[in-house]
């Protein structure tokens, strides 16, 4: 009961991950419902322990822990001048106060990397526990094909309708390997069944079903006309299909090297289908979306990383101002190169490889139930090619769906790890396992083997709960209602404008909003008022030591103390916000306002530069924003309103008489 307890909160949350948007709800539904569920796999006593124990290495579990150990490391504070990223010591300049190096950009949206991982882990752990009985594993195999095929229903009804969402490329290639992983395992039964004579469960509705959603997952494949994707999900199903023919038909040494040698050639001839990108970095080679933003952080990056997340934090500073550069998503290569490096690229495509290798082995050296971890084999080769053309593996939805598939695989792929678990009295028990059983433990000593799994699992469901915690308890407490200062947000957020550049700034924008609320309350009085004002930028400035490429931030605080802009610490602040929001148009009227403002700025040649790029902009490229020249222009300081007129009088004289009769009008009412 417990056990399809477990089950059923696992694929809820996949589910739920797959339907929702990319969020910090989402993402902390995920993480509470995984966690919960290792914890209960964990405390409750359980057979499953003893077969997963075996086959859990101590190779594998460093291989496994890797990343995570990595993530955390990114966001250890060192000192000045070491592993850390250079963007510290300039905030650190810019807010006035020391701060520590990191590796990270970002250590809030490293902190849920971290935490998106972990929930990966514990997906793929919790599955293999549970689908070490194969009528469980025979169990999620279906269910898992049930979901990838109406998720990838949807996408196609989307697609069809014309509606514009998320790209469903990798979870309908996940639902090709599942539905043909299903026909091979219900062709394998009614073979055995004829040839034996057995009367048991009829598996033609389960052909049928894999039929279907075999259609259902090609069709969106072919309909996004992507030629990578399909030919990813063909090279897969052929790992499938060939382990398949090798038990068949072509058994023994030479009978095996001709299949492989046969599904070699194959893989090369597809490959010349594939368009590859030439002149550009092979992490990006296969994706057919404009990779512009991505190429130019490639080029910048580090070799410890960026920090797990930083990508997705970085692309607005490197992306051109355009329509076309805001739907750009650099592929799951480019974003694991620059969050991770380059020796971590490398040494997950190394490790992917051999895991297939692997895979295919002990699909081979199974007496039944092979069907499992050749899909693991299969699938491990399909995302290999995958991500380095889409981003879709790094979505939690699919992240999650992957995992699930892999702890089905390693759960099912040593042929001794279900015999703990098998159900005494089934019609196949005795073909469940070939040769004699293993010697019994007694209970102390598989309590020993066990121990380390429990509390691994343990450890494991409590660093779920912090993060889910960490990131529900804004948004519950806040209320998620703004209570900045009024004045602030329509000068901050003209039109009503959000501006979360990741899932990490969103939580970000929720504490700064909680801080700041005490301070802005309009029962108190105006000197009351005055006393709390610098709370809010101390919230803003809180935020900026985890996040400190928040231009939007930055500009916020420049903004809560653009009076005093004389200050040398005030006027970095503004220049942060170029820096790290070059190209966001939202931005520019506020920031023309503030720089604008105080003689001192403009007096500055950097800063002048800096103006004259977002006047030209305004200008020449977007007219809609022109009426925020005439604000900037009305309250800016004498030699503000001089260096402006002189720069529109080059663009746009006949702007500039505009610009002056609306601004005489407006100060004669």
């Amino acid at each position: 009961m417990i056990i399809r307890l477990v089950l059923l909160a696992e694929l809820v949350a996949i589910t739920a991950a797959l339907q929702m948007p990319e969020s910090l709800e989402s993402l902390g539904l995920a993480s509470f419902i995984l966690a919960t569920a290792a914890l209960v796999v964990a405390i409750f006593p359980s057979p499953a322990f003893l077969g997963l124990a075996k086959p859990l290495r101590p190779g594998l579990v460093v291989v496994l822990a890797a990343p995570a150990l990595w993530m955390a490391l990114q966001a250890v504070p060192m000192r000045m001048g070491t592993l850390g990223n250079p963007i510290w010591a300039t905030v650190s300049a810019a807010l006035n106060e020391p701060l520590a190096e990191t590796i990270t950009v970002d250590i809030g949206a490293t902190m849920l990397s971290l935490a998106q991982y972990c929930a990966v882990l514990a997906a793929a752990l919790v599955t293999a526990v549970i689908t070490l009985d194969r009528y469980r594993a025979a169990q999620v195999l279906h269910i898992l094909l049930l979901i990838a095929t109406i998720a990838t229903a949807m996408w196609f009804g989307k697609e069809t309708a014309g509606v514009a969402g998320p790209d469903g490329s990798t979870v309908a290639a996940l639902g090709v390997l599942l539905s043909c992983a299903t026909a091979v395992r219900a062709v394998d039964q009614l073979r055995r069944h004829s040839r034996a004579g057995k009367t048991g469960p009829v598996p033609i509705p389960a052909l049928s079903a894999a039929i279907i959603a075999m259609i259902v997952c090609v069709a969106e494949l072919l309909i996004r006309t992507n030629s990578t994707a399909v030919v990813a999900a063909l090279l897969g199903s052929g790992i499938l299909l060939s382990v398949f023919a090798i038990r068949r038909w072509f058994l023994g040494l030479w009978g095996t090297a001709g299949v492989f040698a046969t599904a070699a050639i194959f893989f090369v001839a597809s490959m010349t289908v594939i368009p590859f990108r030439t002149n550009t970095d092979l992490t990006v080679a296969l994706s057919t979306n404009s990779q512009i933003a991505t190429e130019r952080m490639l080029q910048d990056v580090r070799p410890a990383g960026s920090g797990a997340g930083a990508s997705t934090v970085l692309l607005p500073i490197y992306r051109d101002i355009g329509s076309a550069a805001l739907r750009e998503r650099p592929t799951a290569a480019a974003a694991i190169v620059v969050d991770m490096g380059w020796a971590f690229l490398c040494g997950l495509v190394v490790v992917a490889m051999l895991g297939a290798c692997i895979l295919i082995r002990r699909s081979l050296s199974r007496a039944y139930d092979y069907v499992y971890p050749a899909l693991g084999a299969g699938a491990s080769i399909t995302l290999t090619i995958l991500a380095f053309a889409d981003h879709g593996i790094l979505d939690l939805g699919a992240s999650l769906l992957i995992a699930a598939v892999f702890g089905l695989a390693f759960g099912q792929s040593v042929p001794g790890a279900g015999r703990d678990v098998i159900s005494p009295g089934s019609e196949e028990a005795s073909n469940w396992t070939a040769g004699p059983a293993p010697a019994s433990r007694s209970s102390f000593a598989s309590a020993l083997v066990t121990a380390w799994l429990r509390v691994a699992l343990m450890v494991l469901g409590i660093a779920l709960l912090v993060p889910a915690v960490w990131m529900v308890l804004p948004a519950w407490y806040f209320g998620g209602h703004s209570s900045l200062p009024i004045g602030l947000v329509s000068a901050a957020w003209p039109n009503a404008i959000s501006k979360p550049v990741s899932v990490a700034a969103a939580r970000e924008d929720l504490w700064i909003r909680g801080e700041s609320r005490s301070s802005w309350d309009p029962a108190l009085s105006a000197d009351e008022q005055k006393t709390a004002l610098p709370v809010a930028p101390k919230a803003f400035a809180r935020a900026l030591r985890s996040s400190p490429l928040r231009g939007d931030i930055w500009l916020m605080l420049a903004a809560a103390s653009k009076h005093d802009l004389t200050q040398s610490d005030t006027a970095a602040k503004l220049k942060m916000s170029y820096y790290t929001a070059p190209n966001d148009v939202d931005l520019l009227p506020l920031r023309l306002s503030v720089a604008l403002a105080t003689n001192a700025v403009v007096r500055e040649l950097e800063f002048r530069d800096l103006i004259k790029r977002d006047v030209s902009l305004v200008v020449t490229h977007r007219p809609a924003l022109r009426p925020a020249l005439v604000d900037a222009y009305r309250s800016a300081s004498a030699g503000g309103k001089v260096y402006l007129e002189s720069l529109i009088s080059e663009l746009d004289p006949s702007y500039l008489d505009s610009m002056r009769a609306r601004t005489s009008r407006q100060g004669s009412r």
